[in-house]
């Protein structure tokens, strides 16, 4: 590590919070002639080793995170020197062993800036990095986060199945990671959902059955900026436990009733 700062890690979750973030990094990048190793995480709930199925239903999504860094930098980077890098795991640990591995000189990130009970829940990847990075870590926040939003509330690192995965594992998996429901992709884009209801219609055959027959095709869906307010009532309207949020036809969360509940008693 040194000064100035001429490798400079970016890790990006495409919030709204990035872009700011990559405003001070591409800053520094031309301050110092450095290279900006702009970098993206595809959170998992089970590490690779443990279940090769699991990391295929996420290789779709970690292209998709590709070229979407890969437009980040033909649109921010014009003139930086730059690297794209991707990963699939644990985001904290992620961009903690990447700034090892790339020998960065700093880490530049957005915050959420998230308080109270969530904070204690969800964790904060941020101060978990700001903890163990190897090199210093700038931490940006663009104002005040908007929880009034579903954004500011979901679950985003859900479990998730593919079509043709058998019920026995998917609920093996949503036991493991606590939750009521498993958003079924494929080819990287959100093609029904398994809740824990669907699992218990089928209990005696969980080993034969596949996503595909036993989920909800085609779900009611909502995006990190529909209102938390608004996520509640089609709950309550459809007679349902869980919304996939889905930005840009991509899956980056899920809204439980849970999480509504979560938010309503914070809140007030």
């Amino acid at each position: 590590m040194s000064y100035p700062f001429k490798r400079i890690l970016s890790p990006v979750d495409f919030d709204d919070n990035s872009p700011v973030a990559l405003e001070v990094a591409a800053e520094i990048a031309r301050q110092n002639d450095g290279t900006i190793l702009l970098f993206h995480v595809v959170p998992m709930m089970i590490a690779p080793t443990d279940m090769p199925l699991y990391v295929d239903i996420y290789k779709g999504q970690e292209e998709t995170a590709r070229e979407k860094l890969r437009e980040i930098a033909a649109k921010r980077f014009q003139g930086i020197k730059h690297e794209i890098l991707t990963h699939l795991g644990e985001p904290a640990g992620a961009i903690i062993k990447t700034a090892r591995h790339s020998a960065a000189d700093v880490i530049v990130m957005a915050t959420h800036g998230r308080r109270g009970f969530s904070r204690v829940v969800l964790g904060s990847v941020a101060e978990m990095v700001l903890r163990e990075a190897p090199c210093p870590v700038l931490c940006v926040r663009h104002g005040e986060p908007d929880r009034n939003q579903v954004s500011h509330w979901m679950s985003s690192s859900p479990v998730v199945a593919a079509p043709d995965e058998k019920l026995s594992t998917i609920q093996e998996r949503m036991q493991k990671g606590n939750f009521r429901c498993a958003p079924v992709i494929e080819n990287g884009r959100l093609a029904g959902i398994i809740t824990d209801r669907d699992v218990r219609g089928h209990m005696g055959r969980l080993d034969k059955v596949e996503a595909k027959y036993a989920m909800t095709a085609n779900p009611t869906t909502v995006e990190p900026t529909t209102p938390v307010h608004e996520a509640a009532q089609i709950l309550v309207e459809r007679k349902i436990d869980a919304l996939p949020v889905v930005k840009d036809g991509r899956l980056v969360g899920v809204m439980t009733s849970s999480d509504i509940l979560r938010a309503f008693l914070e809140e007030n």
